[in-house]
């Protein structure tokens, strides 16, 4: 809110006083809005159509240009062109007396807000001068209810920027917090007459310091703690990486997963403007003229522009990860149209142009519960013109090394990806293994995918396998899914096979689903087979399942019928009801009767209910010849500078609500989490490097209790605390009915100033006010224009409403 420029350390001023107006007024507020959409249109309001006495000294000129923005400094949030930008405080100034103030905002600001740098002509070194004149078609406007400058520029005079993207700049690394993410259970189990009980319990511990994350995770059950990692990481912004000393898991496409400690360094996708949408080709061409270009998939428009003549780029389409080809479709001003196709499939190996990727390892493997022999391991991948990626990888240790070369590319006839790997060990000998992967989409209903393997594959470093020779690999996967269209259903099909030597034999797997919806039911029915031989055991087995899911009552219940048919070695019967209710369906349940094999009856019972402080869970598992009851909970706590905040589950990244004085206000995306009594929340899922919005709902709040503003946005960085200040103004609340002397009301539209010189409020109809402020004894100052302009208001008496509101009854002398 904003402070006056003379006491520059006040508290804010009152919001309440646009509201008055416009309740006072009625249509006004509609009123304002246009004259300020019709160029600051002067709109005067005639006392004389306001009836009553007194009501002709009214002082309505602040209102004639809508609802006014007096001087002073005002904590907003920023958006420039519909993008939130910072929180901050800003000065208004007003260039005279009966103008609106103007906000105070540097050139280097905008320029950092999204403004590109004029470098042919110098900017206007005024910061407080009209936006308009600065910057050509330009407007700022302050909702002073909410707390919010919105400063409008002309595309053109706009940097380019990504859409979404979170400016480097701009991302939270948080508070210094202690963190952790508990989860226990107890399970009491019977059969033939033996009874069990077993406990568990884990728990995620982590400390941020600044930008550094500590962490460390176990678990204790049978009466033994095990440990499951413990790390020290940070990201390293300048560079686009992590880096983690400690246990590091190396998990991807090029080797098998291996674990080890150590020390690695590996670049971060989700720090990239496309991290959330992975590769796209770019679509590039040459205009002739002013051109209009639509760029679809599947029959789904992605972008729609207009250009300038010349080349254009587009390598931005967040919408195109699922694969097709996209059609683009260019409209030159003269008429003329032509198109043609970009084709895309994804695969992992394909990186966006000019986009590297990297990671290098280095430490002790993991083999077991001990570790062995040290490792050092590094891949590479980078995104090069004409839809080409190129990817290298290498991991030695002692006694043996692997390497791998490969490339991927996008072609008209499909996605295509291949690698050669070459790995020698002194005991094992050299051996060589290639893949190929193959994927394609035709129109929107077909996609087919195909990949292959074949020679030998060296076993990980440390590993007991690492003595033997290399084992023979033969691998092939196929799969289909197909569109039947016409509400007929859509039908997956895949198949597999594998052979990895004598000592771990070969098998096979074929899979046929087919799902259909039917009004409010689906229907799905699914055929597997699966075969397994070995140096000394055969293994089939063959399965189906039909089932129907149907929701029950209306939407808002959120319940389902679902009923299920079973074939084969595990087949049976079962049916049963999943669902939620209560508020943002904080419980959940389930109930299941069914018949296993050979007729044996069952029943699965299930309750969970979230809670602001965690979640409760119960089940029971019954069949004729055993039973199961468990509980458990889980949960988790932030310790900060402010105390102690419990909170549900912790997400990779969480936010810390303070909200003075706001003890039970909903806090918006979570299940049932409110403000505490200390004034503070927590926000457990949030997403690293993106903006995520936090929302603040005081419905319920006493009316002691004002909050400036409801909404803000954050983009923390990984195992971020990052705290979200709600300002909040807790003061009393007067609800005062006062006149003059001679018994006529206070002129309608009067400021109340209190003993600080701060405005608290306004007069309303038959002398009623809405006051916020602290207890000033009763005193405070009331003025307008005209004679005499102004006078003291006491109060002398107390009556009560109806519904036990207290109603204060004053004199201005």
């Amino acid at each position: 809110m904003p402070r006056p420029a003379s006491e520059g350390q006040g508290k804010p001023v009152s919001r309440c006083m646009a509201a008055v107006a416009c309740l006072v007024f009625g249509g006004c507020a509609a009123s304002a809005s246009r004259a300020h959409a019709q160029a600051e249109r002067v709109v005067a309001f005639d006392p004389a159509f306001l009836t009553g006495d007194g009501l002709s000294a009214a002082d309505l000129q602040r209102f004639s240009r809508g609802n006014p923005v007096l001087p002073g400094i005002y904590d907003v949030d920023l958006w420039m062109n519909g993008e939130w930008q910072v929180r901050r405080p800003i000065r208004f100034e007003a260039r005279s007396g009966d103008a609106d103030a103007t906000p105070c905002i540097a050139y280097d600001d905008l320029v950092s807000f999204g403004l590109a740098p004029d470098r042919t002509h110098p900017p206007v070194d005024d910061p407080c001068l009209e936006i308009g004149q600065r910057i050509g078609a330009a407007t700022a406007r302050l909702d002073v209810s909410e707390q919010r400058l919105d400063i409008e520029v002309p595309q053109a005079a706009m940097a380019r920027r990504r859409p979404g993207v979170v400016p480097p700049g701009q991302w939270d690394a948080g508070v210094t917090a202690g963190l952790l993410a508990w989860r226990m259970s107890v399970r009491d189990s019977s059969l033939a007459g033996r009874r069990h009980t077993s406990g568990f319990f884990g728990a995620d511990t982590g400390v941020n310091l600044g930008s550094w994350r500590l962490r460390h995770a176990g678990a204790w059950s049978s009466g033994r703690y095990r440990r499951r990692h413990g790390f020290v990481e940070r990201h390293v912004a300048s560079l686009g990486s992590r880096l983690r000393a400690g246990d590091i898991s190396l998990a991807g496409d090029l080797f098998t997963p291996l674990r080890l400690r150590g020390l690695s360094i590996a670049s971060d996708a989700r720090m990239t403007a496309d991290a959330s949408s992975g590769y796209t080709p770019p679509v590039k061409g040459v205009a002739a003229t002013h051109a209009t270009v639509r760029v679809t998939q599947n029959g789904i428009l992605l972008r729609e522009l207009t250009i300038p003549p010349g080349p254009f780029s587009i390598d931005d389409l967040h919408g195109a990860g699922g694969g097709g080809d996209l059609e683009v479709n260019v409209e030159e001003s003269d008429g003329r149209r032509w198109s043609f196709r970009v084709p895309f499939f994804p695969v992992p190996e394909l990186m966006r142009e000019d986009h590297t990727g990297y990671a290098v390892s280095a430490g002790r493997a993991l083999v077991g519960t001990r570790y062995a022999q040290g490792m050092v391991q590094g891949t590479w991948r980078h995104g090069f013109p004409r839809r080409i990626t190129a990817y290298a990888g290498a991991r030695m240790g002692p006694g043996q090394a692997s390497g791998l070369v490969g490339a991927a590319t996008d072609t008209l006839v499909g996605a295509f990806a291949t690698d050669l790997t070459y790995s020698s060990s002194r005991r094992g000998g050299n051996a060589r293994l290639w893949r190929v992967r193959h994927g394609k989409r035709w129109n929107h209903r077909t996609l087919l995918s195909f990949g292959a393997s074949r020679g030998r594959e060296a076993p990980p470093p440390g590993s007991w396998r690492a003595r033997t020779r290399a084992a023979a690999v033969r691998r092939v996967d196929t799969a289909m899914q197909r569109d039947l269209g016409d509400d007929r259903g859509a039908l997956s099909l895949s198949a597999s096979y594998g052979s990895y030597g004598q000592q771990d034999g070969s098998g096979s797997d074929q899979a046929v689903s087919w799902t259909r919806g039917w009004r409010r039911a689906t229907m799905d029915l699914s055929l597997r087979r699966s075969a397994r031989r070995g140096a000394t055991s055969r293994r089939n087995d063959m399965s189906g399942q039909f089932g129907v899911s149907l929701p029950l009552g209306v939407a808002a219940t959120s319940t389902n019928l679902h009923t299920a048919i079973t074939g084969g070695a595990v087949g049976g019967a079962r049916m049963g009801v999943t669902g939620s209710s209560g508020e943002g369906g904080a419980t959940l349940y389930g109930a299941t009767l069914g018949y296993e094999h050979r007729g044996a009856r069952r029943l699965d019972v299930s309750l969970v209910r979230l809670l602001p402080m965690g979640e409760v869970a119960a089940a029971l598992d019954r069949t004729d010849s055993r039973q199961a009851v468990s509980l458990s909970a889980a949960g988790g706590l932030v310790i900060h500078a402010g105390g102690i905040s419990f909170s549900q589950r912790l997400g990779e990244a969480v936010a810390l609500v303070r909200a003075r004085g706001a003890t039970g206000a909903r806090i918006g995306g979570g299940h049932g989490v409110r403000v505490d009594r200390r004034g503070h929340a927590i926000v457990p899922y949030l997403t690293p490097f993106r903006w995520n919005s936090v929302d603040l709902d005081p419905t319920g709040l006493p009316m002691d209790v004002a909050v400036v503003s409801t909404h803000r946005r954050v983009a923390p960085t990984p195992g971020a605390v990052v705290l979200v200040p709600f300002d909040t103004d807790v003061t009393r609340t007067w609800l005062v009915t006062a006149s003059l002397v001679d018994g006529t009301p206070l002129p309608f539209g009067a400021e109340v100033i209190d003993a600080l010189g701060r405005s608290v409020g306004v007069v309303g109809q038959a002398g009623r006010m809405f006051l916020r402020a602290p207890d000033t004894e009763g005193r405070w100052a009331v003025r307008w224009k005209g004679s005499p302009g102004e006078c003291v208001l006491r109060l002398h008496d107390i009556t009560r409403t109806a519904a036990g509101d207290v109603r204060y009854l004053g004199a201005c002398e």
